[in-house]
């Protein structure tokens, strides 16, 4: 019996596979993709596969610790960089491991064809893949600090803001977003108002509530030398400090950083 092999179309069967098993690698480590190192990653492996398949010289124990080992070590590295490349190859082994299962159930429970079975896993896997970078956006918002600038009857203040994903507060008529800033940072800039209206509010743990909030005539965020202005936004005044230690004086809603950060990065 004969068969005839395309290397052209294994090439890229492989390259696919091993894209896929890169991607879920990074999902599993958190780590951030960055597609074209993921490209030249698989690539390396779809040709160590492509050199295996036409010069079989060695035996199947050392292809096995050679791709093991070796060129798995290698993609790791191209992929995500040398830090904690043992655990990288560990991952990078299992996530291979996971899909070669997940293929071959989706092809004989589904009796899916071998590319149905490649775009469902890529359709899969670009979906985490993009759960995971707006996830690792998030939490490098959570950790960082925003200059603010409020605008009021000709007074200015500045603050040093967090991105509170947790903060929900909605203006009950527009919607439109609430910040928050403490009662005791107001003092000399905007004691004296002529108007203002009442946000309803639940936390964890307490009991519904009002808080009292103020239309500022302006706010700058600025980051990484970018600044975006928000018209007219609308803040809520507590009581308490916001922060015990003074690490930050107001809350914003997070989709104000989001936009701020979106900005930026297109500048760059």
């Amino acid at each position: 019996m004969k068969y005839e092999f395309y290397i052209d179309l294994f090439f890229l069967t492989d390259f696919f596979l091993n894209l896929l098993s890169l991607f879920l690698t990074a999902v599993l480590m958190r780590r951030t993709i960055q597609l074209a190192r993921l490209c030249a990653s698989a690539a390396v492996g779809s040709l160590w596969n492509c050199f295996l398949v036409l010069v079989p010289v060695f035996s199947p124990g050392v292809e096995l610790a050679l791709t093991i080992f070796g060129v798995g070590s290698f993609m790791g590295m191209i992929a995500f960089g040398s830090r904690k490349l043992l655990q990288i190859n560990a991952v990078l082994l299992i996530s291979s491991a996971l899909l070669g299962g997940c293929l071959s159930f989706s092809r004989e429970h589904f009796h899916l064809s071998d590319w149905e079975c490649l775009v469902f896993a890529g359709l899969v896997s670009g979906a985490a893949g993009i759960l995971l970078q707006r996830n690792l956006k998030a939490r490098a918002i959570g950790r960082e600090r925003f200059e603010v600038r409020l605008y009021y009857r000709g007074k200015t203040r500045e603050f040093i803001a967090l991105a509170d994903s947790g903060n929900r507060l909605r203006v009950p008529e527009t919607g439109k977003p609430v910040s928050l800033i403490s009662y005791q940072d107001c003092a000399g800039f905007c004691e004296s108002i002529s108007g203002g209206f009442f946000i309803p509010y639940r936390a964890v743990g307490t009991e519904r509530g009002v808080l009292f909030a103020i239309t500022f005539e302006k706010m700058e965020i600025k980051k990484n030398g970018t600044c975006i202005t928000i018209e007219n936004p609308a803040v809520a005044i507590t009581r308490e400090p916001l922060s015990s230690d003074g690490d930050f004086t107001m809350l914003l809603p997070e989709e104000y950083v989001l936009e701020a950060t979106e900005i930026s990065d297109s500048d760059n």
